[in-house]
């Protein structure tokens, strides 16, 4: 199996999209590929397919001060944002390849979010817990979320981590799985302050490491 990382700051919206599709192309011509797509797209509020236009709360006068994009997402889910102070890792990959049936996504999942809590704890930030709605908190807040989808038994969409505060920004929406709109984020749980190209690097490590032992387990 062969990993390639990409990193995209300062990525609009459409283009991440454009590019995951891209990608997952790829996956399902070159099985052994494996991506993680990593980015800090513009500022946008994403709506999913379960999503209610009365949980999107800014007027137009708010969304065009800040600068924020609305834009549809190609997987469930309801309202969330994306922008300047979060990293998105989306692990493009085929299933079955990585030693996963098409009925263990959720042991996908916790994998995933298994090998972000790896990362996250080796960047220094401890008292984590992982619970529901899906993702890591700290202190009952929020630190990273999750919003995966899979076609063709290739999974699309990831985590966002949230590097710098985003409380401003969900306080203009009603964000699916992030109770009352609480988040933490991860530069005001550590002594020490990383800078983003550092925690990418060290998210992926941990990540597609934890991925390549689970399936050195099932081989």
């Amino acid at each position: 199996m062969q990993w390639e990382i990409l990193i995209n700051r300062n990525i609009s919206w459409n283009d991440l999209e454009a590019k995951q599709r891209e990608l997952m192309t790829e996956v399902h011509e070159n099985k052994h590929m494996a991506y993680l797509m990593v980015s800090e797209p513009s500022p946008t509020f994403t709506f999913g397919r379960n999503s209610n236009p009365k949980d999107l709360l800014w007027s137009e006068l708010l969304l065009s001060e800040n600068r924020v994009q609305i834009a549809p997402v190609s997987r469930g889910g309801q309202w969330t944002y994306h922008g300047p102070g979060q990293l998105l890792i989306y692990p493009i990959l085929h299933l079955p390849s990585w030693g996963y049936s098409t009925k263990s996504v959720r042991a996908f999942l916790e994998d995933f979010r298994e090998g972000t809590h790896q990362a996250l704890s080796a960047l220094g930030c401890d008292d984590l817990i992982s619970k529901e709605p899906f993702g890591i908190y700290r202190e009952n807040k929020k630190l990273v979320s999750f919003g995966l989808a899979f076609e063709r038994s290739i999974s699309s969409h990831g985590l966002a981590l949230y590097y710098q505060d985003q409380s401003h920004f969900f306080s203009g929406i009603t964000p699916c799985g992030v109770f009352q709109g609480v988040t933490t984020h991860l530069l005001d749980t550590l002594s020490t302050k990383p800078s983003w190209n550092d925690v990418a690097k060290t998210m992926t490590l941990h990540i597609k490491n934890h991925f390549s032992l689970r399936l050195s387990q099932v081989l």
